[in-house]
């Protein structure tokens, strides 16, 4: 019933009530399904909606936003390499190396002696601007060199790897922290340690008087070369180790088998107690395969004294050679101080006596270090510690 042309307020106010509850009803139930829809199954859509009229829809502030109600199926990336592979190739690297000792370890044929290679000399070169030749090369006749030998450095001009001639080459001898001690002069005339005359290798000898006493001290030669026709100048340097080591091999040797293995004795003469470190590479009877590779450390009293070199049996059986061995390169060094004092290596030092390879033992050394190190890398792939690479 009307009164006066009005509703009256007693009908009006539920239907009001009624219309927000179902709005709200409404919105809540949207507002579930969206909140409750697994993060896995919906991904924004890749290209916005076009934007709204400035100033106008829900966040005038950022148009081109992605409109909430589009869904677009979730596409996983491909997945990563797992840390599990990576610990299982870690795993199987450590449990291969506890077969042997880290005292003696296995050469193959294709790879360098290392101790050729720890003793490589390295040549140094030094171009002009923009890379312009000639070319100057310097390096040391060795890495190191022994009391009292003199110490012997070359120094060369390349213009297209061909040799031409120095209009001067000289060079300043320093320790490492760049203190002078004296000039080197270089020459090319067949004399006075250089092998042949105008052969463009010029040749710098440092006498061994010049070079103090001291167990082991790294020097750096700086060296300055001019050439005809320009007023250019070319500078390198290189450096070498001069060693006054308190032990000398005395070349008497002697080997035995010891519980399935090789062991090979090394006479040293010590002439001041301190500690001395000798390695040694084992190839086979014609001195030309690579067999293995072996190492000793003994503090020694002053004296003629034995290290024993041992070559793990496993290692000589797995490669199947039979002997007699050939103790193909030797090298003794002072480990009492930092640097360390190193001798020069003896080539073709020793020959054993005949052996049959099956005659060593077919145990795994069984490294406990490095199976634990396995053991451990393969629950936790991440690597640390021994597991780094130790």
């Amino acid at each position: 019933m009307r009164e006066g042309g009005r509703t009256p307020r007693d009908w009006r106010r539920p239907a009001v009530v009624l219309a927000a509850l179902v709005a709200t009803a409404t919105g809540w139930l949207v507002w579930q399904a969206r909140a409750t829809a697994p993060a896995r199954d919906v991904v924004a859509a890749s290209a916005p909606a076009a934007p709204s009229a400035p100033g106008t829809g829900p966040d005038a502030t950022a148009p081109g936003r992605t409109p909430a109600h589009l869904v677009v199926p979730y596409v996983a990336p491909p997945p990563p390499k797992t840390l599990p592979a990576i610990g299982a190739n870690a795993a199987a690297d450590y449990r291969r190396r506890a077969r042997y000792p880290r005292a003696a370890q296995p050469l193959a044929p294709d790879e360098p002696d290392p101790i050729l290679r720890d003793r490589e000399v390295s040549p140094v070169e030094s171009r002009g601007r923009d890379g312009a030749e000639p070319v100057l090369t310097v390096y040391p006749a060795a890495s190191g060199f022994e009391a009292p030998e003199p110490a012997v450095v070359f120094a060369r001009l390349t213009r297209r790897g061909q040799p031409i001639a120095a209009r001067t080459i000289r060079a300043t001898l320093t320790l490492e922290d760049l203190q002078p001690l004296g000039e080197v002069a270089f020459h090319d005339d067949g004399a006075a340690g250089d092998a042949v005359a105008g052969d463009g290798t010029y040749t710098g000898v440092v006498s061994g008087d010049a070079l103090g006493t001291g167990l082991g001290t790294s020097y750096l030669v700086q060296v300055e070369a001019t050439f005809a026709g320009s007023e250019e100048e070319r500078r390198a340097a290189t450096s070498f180790l001069y060693s006054a080591p308190h032990a000398r091999l005395t070349g008497s040797y002697r080997d035995a088998t010891v519980d399935g293995s090789l062991v090979v004795g090394v006479e040293v003469e010590v002439a001041q107690a301190g500690r001395f470190h000798v390695e040694a590479t084992l190839y086979g009877a014609d001195g030309g395969e690579k067999i293995a590779w072996a190492q000793a450390a003994q503090w020694l009293e002053p004296g003629t004294q034995w290290l024993d070199l041992s070559y793990y049996g496993l290692i000589l059986r797995e490669r199947g050679i039979d002997g007699p061995y050939v103790l193909r390169y030797v090298a003794l060094s002072t480990t009492t101080e930092m640097p360390n004092a190193k001798n020069r290596v003896v080539e073709n030092a020793y020959r054993t006596a005949a052996y049959a390879a099956t005659s060593f033992t077919d145990r795994p050394f069984d490294d406990p270090a490095l199976l634990e190190a396995a053991d451990r890398v393969e629950r936790d792939p991440m690597p640390t510690g021994l597991d780094a690479g130790g």
